[in-house]
């Protein structure tokens, strides 16, 4: 399973999950989340997909998410992916510094009742927004008979 994460901090509040963050963009959310590779997206599947997301994120199973296990899975994955990278090292050094930056605000949103870590609940609850911002023809599932809202580019 692919995993990757949104950007804008801000717009976790209002869709989310990044640990993953759910995409803004609709053709990445169902790359992302698409366990069986139909390309369709459907409730049961998303859930599944945000439940092995939490899981893994979680290192010390407790049942929620500090801010260094939020923080310290976004890395990694950043890691990865910069490192693939061919733009310039002070490019992506930017870009490093300023994602950093990005996930300890996401956290800090996702962590809606202020208790120094993200729930389940918390976790679930920006996900779905995102689920349902996606699933702009409202059968239930995310695909591409979904049309494309505006503020769904990547």
């Amino acid at each position: 399973m692919k995993t990757r994460t949104i950007l804008a901090a801000f717009a976790v509040a209002a869709l989310a999950g990044s640990a993953h963050a759910a995409s803004h963009a609709r053709d990445t959310f169902i790359k992302e989340q698409d366990q069986n590779g139909d390309g369709v997206v459907s409730k049961d599947e998303f859930a599944a997909t945000r439940a092995i997301q939490f899981a893994k994120t979680d290192a010390d199973k407790n049942g929620t998410l500090s801010q260094a296990e939020y923080v310290g899975e976004f890395k990694a994955r950043l890691e990865k992916k910069l490192a693939a990278d061919e733009r310039a090292s002070e490019k992506k050094e930017e870009e490093r510094v300023r994602q950093m930056r990005q996930a300890d605000v996401r956290f800090n949103v996702l962590d809606s009742d202020k208790s120094s870590a993200i729930t389940r609940a918390e976790f679930d609850y920006s996900g779905w927004r995102m689920f349902s911002h996606h699933d702009t023809n409202n059968d239930g599932t995310v695909s591409a008979a979904d049309p494309i809202k505006e503020d769904q580019q990547d």
